[in-house]
């Protein structure tokens, strides 16, 4: 199952709020990052994983 489709089974008011913000952005903002802003909006005590999936890949040690 796709994380989307997961999301809306688990969590219908956070993802139908993702939509709104998506509409209201004028479809600028990825959905992923949508549900996160409207996840952290409904559940504040979840911010601590807003950042998930968003922080830079560690990059390679150049001086090796």
């Amino acid at each position: 199952m796709k994380i989307p489709a997961l999301r809306w089974l688990l969590d219908p008011a956070t993802s139908l709020l993702a939509v709104r913000l998506r509409i209201q952005e004028r479809n600028r903002m990825s959905y992923d990052a949508a549900w996160r802003l409207a996840r952290v909006t409904r559940h504040p005590d979840d911010m601590v994983y807003r950042h998930h999936g968003h922080l830079a890949e560690d990059t390679p040690d150049e001086a090796q």
